[in-house]
């Protein structure tokens, strides 16, 4: 089978969580014999590890993306959560001699979207631009805010709609969400146009059960270090419960990764005098995960959360903002994990206290999230993406 990728940025495992998976899933495909092609819209530089592909092409336009159908024979056509070039790829096929099946993949929560555009998360975007025309654009959506807003809202449920009209399969990452994505695109639904895989856990080893006695007192957080979607600073306001408990202070906490609300996280915890918190800036978090022996989050929304997987297969026991429907299929409440009504800062603190002075619990449960992470593994989610591609 010849199969092509598409996707906003190149692909890295080192880009983000939707090109980790790409690469994960395409890698396996061709070491099953299947070609896999990549087409890319945004080339991502040389800091990042590029990801090996039967060829790779950078140019979206509908007659590129007819040339490559015909030339490279392609069977299947990925869309891996890029609304933005739908309508071209879309055009591409129509104008090939193949009638390749196309399958739109949604990375994240359906109807994720609006919180993307919502004021806070532009006036970020402002702030921490760098290149002149891109601020300047930044700033042209912030003064046309009131138009901008219900304009891109109404752009994307027109995309939800497009791509569900047009796809053979749509691909979420939970059947829970089959529901809101009809929802938010105002589709009457068509249950054999849905299909739900998850993602497969990053990493190929899995902590030893007889590791567990070597964790820790840490508590770690792993993500992008940015408000609108992340709410660190929730994060940080249980943390402030924690060290203000005597019971629990020989507890730290140790926040992994960087981004544009890194300063501001910095400044919360300052001004709240808190002594135990570490910001480990862009690590590879595999240490930190074998070391920590709880891991917390607070999102405002996800998809599938690459992290929550990776925290579970090294045994670190994540209690997590009740906000994502994904969540109910990763964490069985009170054996792998925690999950805690949204926002509520005292019922997330209380849940650690639990954990951190409950040694046995704490160590049940995180030889429960261990055994538990295979449901998700790298082999059980290619044969699920190989029956999908077979259909």
């Amino acid at each position: 089978m010849n199969i092509l990728f598409v996707t906003v940025f190149e692909v890295s495992e080192q880009k983000g969580g939707t090109e980790r998976t790409t690469a994960r899933i395409s890698n396996e495909l061709r070491k099953k014999g299947h070609k896999c092609f990549s087409l890319f819209e945004k080339a991502i530089g040389q800091q990042f590890q590029k990801t090996q592909f039967d060829a790779v092409f950078d140019d979206c336009s509908p007659s590129k993306v007819k040339d490559i159908i015909n030339d490279k024979k392609i069977d299947r056509v990925i869309l891996e959560g890029c609304f933005t070039l739908i309508s071209q790829v879309i055009k591409g096929c129509k104008m090939s001699d193949y009638s390749p099946k196309l399958y739109f993949v949604h990375h994240f929560a359906p109807a994720c979207e609006p919180y993307l555009n919502d004021f806070h998360a532009l006036w970020k975007q402002f702030q921490y631009e760098s290149i002149a025309k891109l601020k300047l654009k930044a700033f042209a959506k912030i003064v046309l805010y009131p138009v901008f807003k219900p304009y891109m809202d109404n752009k994307f449920k027109r995309l939800y709609k497009l791509a569900y009209s047009y796809c053979d399969k749509i691909v979420l990452l939970s059947a829970g969400y089959i529901d809101e994505y009809c929802k938010f695109g105002n589709i009457q639904n068509q249950a054999d146009k849905f299909v739900s895989i998850p993602n497969a856990v990053s990493f190929d080893e899995y902590l030893p059960d007889e590791k567990i006695k070597n964790k820790e007192r840490i508590v770690l957080i792993v993500t992008r270090l940015e408000e609108t979607q992340k709410k660190i600073s929730l994060a940080i306001k249980v943390w402030n419960e924690v060290e203000n408990d005597d019971k629990l202070k020989d507890w730290s906490l140790k926040i992994v990764g960087f981004g544009d609300s890194e300063s501001d996280y910095k400044k919360m915890v300052k001004h709240l005098g808190l002594k135990r918190v570490s910001f480990e800036g862009k690590q590879n978090p595999i240490s930190y995960y074998k070391e920590s022996s709880l891991f917390m989050m607070t999102s405002m929304f996800e998809g599938w959360p690459m992290t929550l997987g990776e925290a579970q297969q090294l045994g670190c026991v994540p209690i997590v903002f009740d906000t994502t429907t994904s969540f109910h299929e990763i964490i069985e409440q009170g054996k792998n994990g925690f999950l805690v009504e949204n926002g509520n800062i005292f019922a997330f603190y209380k849940r650690m206290k639990e954990l951190m002075l409950d040694s046995d619990k704490r160590e049940n449960m995180a030889l429960a999230a261990i055994d538990m992470s295979h449901r998700f593994s790298l082999d059980k989610i290619v044969e699920r993406w190989e029956k999908v591609l077979s259909l």
